[in-house]
């Protein structure tokens, strides 16, 4: 999987958001607010990367479990997945 780099981070009011650039913003009219995990996640996922990959970079990170980072992977990837935030 990669970042769809038509999306990028920016620092609204305090908060972080994922805006859509150039053909993304024509299919996908918002943004995406992010909390801390996902915002590190989305940092995490450059060039090509894995849900595997997440998982240890949330472990060595905030020292979790093994299934408490699969889920919160998984749970990232695919609601990003949807929005076509990464491809």
């Amino acid at each position: 999987m990669k970042r769809n780099e038509n999306y990028v981070v920016k620092e609204l009011m305090g908060e972080f958001v994922l805006v859509p650039l150039g053909e993304a913003a024509i299919d996908f009219n918002g943004v995406i607010t992010l909390n801390e995990t996902a915002k590190f996640m989305w940092e995490a996922a450059e060039g090509d990367f894995t849900s595997e990959d997440l998982e240890k970079a949330l472990i060595e990170k905030y020292e979790i479990d093994s299934e408490t980072a699969k889920k919160a992977a998984d749970s990232f990837i695919n609601t990003l997945k949807e929005e076509g935030c990464i491809e």
